[in-house]
């Protein structure tokens, strides 16, 4: 199944991952996507690394993708510390290049969408919106004013009123989006998460345990 020169790349998405969604795992041999496992429920986000680990095994491909593209936000806190984490580990363990890319660059690889701001719905009836120049907001989805004609396109699109907006009806990038644009991101360190606001990480109750005894 390894073609001679062709490069190997393992592509996450992990910035659906959650409850009461899904995300993906994909290999892609050249431009070929070889393989593909789509992941849902309750366990998908703890079985990110089993399910990677099938994959590139049942491919044969032993020494590993020779590049990791992962989706880097915005999206779901455990979901994307999960993906990016394991993209992290990956790349340093096989020598593998890193490229992340965000779920607007994903979305703006399509050229029918390349002019497209990407609307992500966030936690207390918030958006994160993503420009075409990189350019990121966030707030409440009346507090957003785009010129009349702009065309909107992600999960949170639908919860703006303005009746002068283009909407295209697609929630997440698919997984040939994803490579898509991953291929055109230059290869960078570790990969940071981009979440919409601050992780909701709290100190137990009780307190921390005391320091075990020598």
């Amino acid at each position: 199944m390894q073609a001679d020169g062709a490069t190997r790349s393992l592509v996450l998405n992990g910035a659906t991952l959650g409850a009461g969604s899904c995300g993906d795992v994909a290999a892609f041999l050249g431009s070929e996507c070889v393989a593909q496992e789509h992941l849902e429920g309750v366990g998908a986000t703890a079985s990110l690394a089993a399910t990677c680990q099938n994959l590139l095994r049942t491919l044969g491909w032993q020494k590993g993708p020779h590049r990791i593209i992962a989706v880097t936000g915005p999206g779901s806190f455990t979901g994307l510390r999960a993906s990016l984490a394991l993209a992290d580990g990956l790349a340093f363990g096989f020598g593998a290049t890193l490229h992340g890319v965000t779920t607007g660059q994903c979305f703006r690889s399509n050229p029918a969408w390349e002019n497209s701001i990407c609307v992500t719905q966030a936690r207390r009836n918030r958006i994160y919106v993503e420009f075409q120049d990189g350019r990121f907001w966030a707030g409440a989805p009346d507090d957003l004013a785009l010129p009349e004609g702009s065309c909107v396109i992600g999960n949170g699109a639908s919860l703006l009123q303005d009746a002068g907006l283009r909407r295209i009806d697609v929630a997440q990038p698919d997984i040939a989006l994803i490579f898509k644009a991953g291929s055109r991101i230059p290869a960078s360190g570790p990969l940071q998460p981009l979440y919409i606001d601050a992780p909701e990480a709290r100190p137990p109750a009780q307190g921390l345990r005391p320091a075990p005894l020598p």
